[in-house]
């Protein structure tokens, strides 16, 4: 229900309540008002008799007298009747008021009565003192009925409900208008603001007219509207700054590992420079017979596309790039960082092993990314070796649940496993914190778990940890798949 409306409804009922109180107020005063007028009267017409009767009854006896009170007692608007005040109540001349009324009239005050009549049921009863000193002490006693107190009560009160409720109605159809011009439709305005805030539009400001508590609310949204915009633009600037940092932290973290995989691909780079200069000198010295400098030939150029594929694979692995999300069979990236890293675990008597799942277990990521998350947890592990040891990495399908979920999804699971050191309880709770580190002195940065946390974070994973000392740890990338 509107506001507007519901104003008029309360008008209503306080207009209606008003209406009841004031005609209930107005007919018992119009009842009196009747009452009081009828008394005037009926005095009045006593007073105007009364010289006439006292002169006749001086002058001609009473016997006149009482005719010229029965002469005036024809008169169709009220009775008149000559009354002695010193008979019992049985006689027909005596006085239908009370003994109390009458003592009033003995001392000479004209006095009114009302009681009932002969066969009416109220009469107003005016006695006015006709007294001698001569003679017998009379009354000249005027009446005329009454209408019913309850009829004329509602009769009034009909007349006045009649009256009032039309002034009601005209007042609360205005009051209808009024309310739907000036409350109901700023409100609908500023309801529909409140919708747009809520939808994200922050580039509309509301009309403020004026000084009541409609125009003052419109004020307050329209500052909430600027302060809500200039909260998104700083928000949308620091998230900017943010993204930025973290892919600057990113590639100084790539650009660490790269350094990492250099003193091992230096070893791995040296097998085939040995054979391309020493395939090279023996066709420079002519010690290789001219048949056979084809196949020397071959050779070289062979071991040349090894060092250039190695190259490649370093550049491509170091270079900084926007994130961009595609279909991904992980396990070929596993396969693919096991490579690079051969010869680094090669060097710690580290044996990497990729264990994959029959069915190609595939994403939507950034293969890039999930290159190097897989790199840092692979580094890592080799770290944790200082006496080699078994590494495994496993590619395979889950249904997990996040701590946070109710439910659990179907998840693309990447876990590596070591036998190395192994990791406290209470280092295991900040292992994914940035600078971090269980490592020496000039060993880690404390960067790489923090990296490949956020990476997976940004792809809509999680990550677990469980690490047991002296035996190993085992950390678990979770990513969902539709």
């Amino acid at each position: 229900m509107k506001v507007a409306t519901k104003f008029a409804l309360a008008f209503l009922a306080c207009g209606v309540l008003s209406v009841v109180v004031y005609s209930y107020v107005a007919a018992n005063r119009e009842v009196s008002r009747m009452e009081r007028t009828a008394s005037e009267d009926l005095a009045a017409v006593g007073r105007t008799l009364t010289p006439a009767l006292m002169s006749v009854w001086m002058h001609e006896g009473e016997e006149h007298a009482i005719e010229l009170v029965e002469v005036a007692d024809r008169d169709v608007d009220f009775d008149a009747r000559w009354t002695w005040l010193d008979v019992g109540v049985d006689n027909s001349r005596a006085p239908r008021a009370d003994h109390d009324v009458m003592q009033l009239v003995q001392r000479g005050t004209t006095a009114t009565w009302i009681g009932p009549g002969p066969t009416e049921p109220r009469r107003m009863y005016v006695y006015v003192p006709l007294l001698r000193d001569d003679a017998r002490p009379a009354a000249l006693e005027l009446s005329r009925p009454l209408v019913p107190p309850g009829e004329a009560f509602r009769a009034e009160l009909t007349e006045q409900l009649a009256v009032s409720t039309l002034v009601v109605g005209l007042a609360t159809a205005m009051a209808v208008v009024l309310g739907a011009w000036l409350v109901s439709r700023p409100l609908e305005r500023v309801v529909a603001q409140a919708r747009r805030i809520g939808a994200g539009d922050l580039s509309q400001r509301l009309e403020a007219k004026g000084s009541d508590e409609v125009a003052g609310l419109c004020r307050e949204l329209n500052t909430m509207t600027d302060e809500l915009r200039d909260t998104r633009a700083r928000a949308d600037d620091e998230a900017k700054q943010r993204i930025l940092a973290l892919e600057q932290l990113r590639h100084a973290d790539r650009l660490r590992t790269v350094g990492t995989l250099a003193s091992g691909i230096a070893h791995e780079l040296g097998t085939p420079l040995n054979v391309i200069l020493m395939r090279a000198k023996m066709i420079a010295s002519g010690e290789t017979p001219k048949e056979e400098s084809a196949e020397a030939a071959k050779i070289i150029a062979a071991q040349a596309d090894r060092v250039t594929k190695i190259v490649r694979q370093l550049m491509d692995f170091a270079r900084r790039r926007a994130p961009n999300r595609t279909k991904a069979n992980l396990g070929d990236l596993a396969e693919h960082v096991a490579l690079l890293l051969d010869a680094l675990a090669k060097k710690a008597r580290v044996v990497v092993t990729v264990e994959r799942a029959d069915e190609p277990v595939e994403a939507n990521v950034d293969p890039g990314q999930i290159e190097q998350a897989i790199t840092n947890l692979v580094i890592n592990a080799v770290h944790a070796m200082p006496d080699g040891g078994d590494l495994v990495v496993r590619v395979r399908h889950e249904d997990a649940q996040r701590d946070d979920a109710t439910d659990p999804v179907r998840c693309a699971v990447i876990e590596v496993e070591d036998e190395g050191t192994g990791v406290a309880p209470e280092d295991l709770e900040r292992i994914f914190e940035p600078f971090f580190t269980t490592k020496g002195v000039g060993q880690g940065t404390g960067l790489g778990l923090s990296v490949t946390h956020g990476i997976v974070g940004d792809h809509d994973g999680w990550m677990g940890a469980e690490s047991t000392l002296g035996k190993g740890t085992r950390f678990t990338i979770y990513l969902p798949v539709s």
